[in-house]
């Protein structure tokens, strides 16, 4: 199979982690879709999803385990995940677990994927961060939560932001520049662009930024891989195509 599989280098000399950031090559299905998409919730023929996914999986080595992945909604909800034979957690766009065997899913075609690794404790977590997720801080509701439930301080944990539009395509309105600058002050700012009159967002450099702000270090966060606006062969987006597209995958987990 001839799959665009992204890693951390960092992460890749860690004995049991499974992680990865997933293009759209490599797959069966055919039109937007074409040809690795890995959602069911798209229009894409199911039966050719459920392909997609098993090849994938055992490309990457997971053939016998699940990727658990959420009805994501732009939302805040973060899931704990525990049970290893579940294939959807419900509505949310954050995942976490401590068990071994159970790898975390996000979908996506432009907005963020992002990884949580803590590697001392084998915990992991996955979040899917779109601007309305971004706006409302969902990547420091994540630490926050690594730190209530679980009692994980920030510098302990590592994250990863793969494959997402970035500022060369992400033009918004006043519609999101507003409410951003409104809530995040000049850190927002830091992150916003103007060219020609119009603005265009950075969503990966904010969650970073936001990120640093909740306590986790800049050292310990990788950004990985291209706009997906921009490498349309290798990835999704939601934006180049109009809403006519599949989505591609993100996991990560402990053996």
């Amino acid at each position: 199979m001839d799959l665009v599989w992204l890693k951390v280098p960092q992460w890749e000399h860690r004995e049991g982690l499974f992680h990865g950031f997933i293009g759209r090559q490599g797959g069966k299905s055919r039109g937007g879709y074409s040809s690795l998409n890995l959602s069911f919730r798209v229009g894409d023929n199911p039966e050719l999803v459920k392909d997609n996914l098993c090849d994938m999986k055992k490309t990457v080595g997971l053939h016998d385990l699940r990727i658990v992945t959420m009805r994501q909604v732009h939302g805040p909800h973060i899931i704990d995940i525990r049970d290893k034979h579940l294939k959807e957690a419900g509505e949310a766009d954050g995942m976490v677990t401590e068990e071994r065997e159970i790898f975390l899913g996000v979908l996506t075609a432009d907005c963020v994927p992002i990884l949580f690794n803590v590697p001392e404790r084998k915990l992991v977590a996955g979040l899917h961060a779109g601007w309305r997720g971004t706006l409302g801080g969902i990547s420091i509701k994540m630490v926050n939560h690594l730190r209530e439930r679980y009692d994980v301080e920030p510098a302990s944990i590592e994250v990863a932001m793969g494959p997402a539009i970035g500022p060369c395509c992400y033009e918004i309105g006043a519609d999101v520049s507003v409410p951003m600058v409104q809530k995040w002050g000049g850190v927002a700012e830091k992150t916003l662009q103007w060219r020609d009159d119009r603005s265009y967002l950075d969503l990966r450099h904010l969650n970073r930024l936001q990120l640093e702000e909740a306590g986790v270090t800049s050292e310990k966060t990788y950004q990985i891989g291209p706009c997906t606006s921009c490498a349309t062969n290798d990835f999704f987006s939601y934006r180049r195509r109009r809403g006519k597209n599949g989505l591609q995958i993100s996991f990560i987990g402990w053996l």
